[in-house]
């Protein structure tokens, strides 16, 4: 199979692609996929399909047939057939494709279409760029010119090409690693390199080998606010921003956090797979139930493994194991569907905020099922084992294997460190929403640490239950507690205007000192205002881990065996 991909007009976004076979059959599919690898829902890429015509080896132009939004028919006994198209690349996120005057980007998972009948074929791309433009790709190069082994390798192949990008490498286990960066940024490169380096090297050290020959971080360093990561065979694609506030350890920390979280999905989920995901079927929904493993598992080891490498100290982490609390416990979607029920959901649900507490997050559940796993495991072999045994088993019985996975062998692989049977707790927090207030508490023990319960600082969230964000200058309501005070008095996304006759975006939270308090508020273009009395209930509580202030030597012990450092 061949393309070409020709660059046309990049303040319209619009790429033009070819892309030939040779045919020997009557009539050819051609198709473009409904969804990509590391979002599990509908994208339904051909909305950016502009234009398309066939045509055969003379330039004859070829009859075709739309049977469905991504698949066209086409009769032809021609030996060649070849699709024209232009594609509308104007989107900017790790997941999606962009052209303008200053790069070309492409997740060809968007924009490459296909016949089923030469998914199997060699692959090569022919890129019709300027000649100062550097190619940012895990595919095998030549020039101007890509290589793949089929089409399930090229798609999962992203590309960078500009006369801008900044490369910087560094060698792990003796393997090539390369950070490319498209973009300004005020990071330093190398503190990058150390950092990368660091983190690189303690995940292969946990996970024993490596599953690529080489790999590629390409980040996309934006101007605005952004913060977005996308998974793929030997490379990543991360969207961070804005560019000069990454040299400041906040959003550095948040570039690191996703990084590390990227680089082990080199073994989950891209080779550690779902059975359900093995094959790849780019047009059929994809759906499966064990999205607690592909992105919770990764989403706790992405940040563990930046503490345990000493990249970060222990005091991040806490901080970021109490952020995960809070994203846990003030989701109440929790207690009504299972992470293994959201994790199937997630084709017709999405990633958006759909039904008020319909669903828990396949990321924060699963990382909290991840965490409490390890910790179980820890505390039952006096910190022999842990859960790295049961994702380095996962590597070799079911990445190294190409053999899906499914909850089922999880469970089995988890009760064979654990050192028992582990039905009640599948039962009870992975196929069920049993709280984990008293799991947890009792399992941080072991580490010499406690779970601590206390009220919210915030009177909106403490008092009413509601949880709300300024945009636009108005105080936006975007989550109510259940059978709370909140629940029936506001509605999500009402516009708090004032309250006690002050603008809600003054700093009015601390000073609130009335019993009584009037709220208006902006209701589907109507303004509305209302009294509500401060009553002693108390909501969306605040969770926090903290060490105890007297830990015994074994405690002290099973926290340095988990963390790497010192209590």
């Amino acid at each position: 199979m061949r393309y070409q991909i020709s660059l046309k007009k990049p303040l319209t976004h619009l790429v033009f692609i070819e892309y030939e076979i040779v045919s020997n059959n009557n009539h050819e599919e051609f198709q473009l996929p409904i969804w990509r690898p590391g979002r599990y829902e509908a994208a339904n890429y051909s909305k950016n399909i502009q234009t398309i015509t066939f045509e055969d080896e003379h330039g004859l132009p070829l009859s075709y047939k739309k049977t469905d939004h991504s698949t066209w028919r086409v009769a032809s006994k021609s030996k060649k057939i070849i699709a024209k198209y232009t594609y509308y690349a104007h989107q900017m996120d790790a997941g999606n494709s962009w052209y303008s005057t200053d790069q070309l980007y492409l997740n060809f998972i968007n924009c490459l279409i296909y016949s089923k009948n030469h998914l199997a074929e060699q692959c090569e791309v022919v890129l019709n760029i300027p000649e100062n433009y550097k190619i940012a790709c895990g595919l095998r190069q030549e020039g101007k010119v890509l290589f793949a082994s089929d089409y399930h390798q090229l798609v999962d192949s992203p590309l960078i090409a500009s006369p801008d990008l900044q490369q910087i490498n560094y060698v792990s286990h003796d393997l090539p690693f390369k950070i490319w960066i498209q973009g300004k940024h005020s990071a330093s490169i190398e503190r990058l390199k150390v950092d990368f380096k660091k983190f690189t090297d303690y995940q292969i050290e946990v996970m024993s080998e490596f599953p690529e020959k080489e790999y590629h971080f390409l980040n996309q360093i934006t101007s605005y606010k952004h913060y977005h990561g996308v998974e793929h065979a030997n490379s990543t694609v991360i969207c961070i921003g804005p560019g000069d506030k990454l040299g400041n350890d906040s959003l550095y920390q948040e570039f690191l956090g996703v990084s590390s979280h990227e680089l082990f999905h080199a073994w989950n989920i891209l080779k550690i797979r779902p059975k359900e995901l093995l094959p790849y079927d780019f047009n059929k929904p994809a759906s499966f139930d064990t999205g607690f493993v592909a992105e919770g598992f990764t989403t706790y080891y992405g940040d563990l493994f930046l503490a345990q490498s000493h990249v970060f100290d222990q005091d991040w982490y806490f901080e970021k194991l109490n952020k995960l609390l809070e994203r846990h416990f003030h989701n109440h979607g929790r207690l009504t569907n299972s992470v293994i029920d959201s994790s199937i959901d997630l084709w017709v649900d999405g990633y958006q905020s759909g039904a008020p507490n319909k669903n828990s997050s396949i990321y924060v559940e699963g990382a909290m099922i991840a965490l409490t796993l390890d910790l179980l495991i820890r505390k039952n072999t006096n910190s022999e084992a842990s859960l790295d045994d049961v994702v380095r088993l996962l590597w070799q019985n079911f990445g190294k294997t190409e053999i899906g996975y499914s909850s089922h062998d999880v469970q089995k692989i988890c009760e064979q460190f654990f050192g028992s049977d582990l039905t009640d707790y599948f039962e009870d927090y992975v196929y069920g929403v049993k709280p984990k207030e008293r799991l947890l508490n009792d399992l941080l023990q072991h580490v010499g640490c406690q779970l601590k319960i206390d009220d919210n600082d915030n009177i909106l969230e403490r008092e009413f239950g509601i949880k709300a964000i300024i945009s636009n200058d108005k105080l936006v309501i975007t989550h109510i507690q259940p059978d709370s005070i909140g629940e029936e008095l506001f509605s999500l996304r009402d516009k708090i205007l004032k309250i006690n006759d002050q603008s809600s975006t003054n700093n009015w939270l601390f000073s609130i000192k009335s019993d009584q308090i009037i709220f208006q508020i902006e209701r589907n273009f109507e303004i509305v205002e209302f009294r509500a009395d401060l009553k002693s209930e108390s909501y969306f509580k605040k969770h926090t881990i903290e060490k105890l202030k007297n830990p015994t030597e074994t405690q002290r012990d099973s926290f340095k065996n988990w963390l790497k450092s010192e209590f």
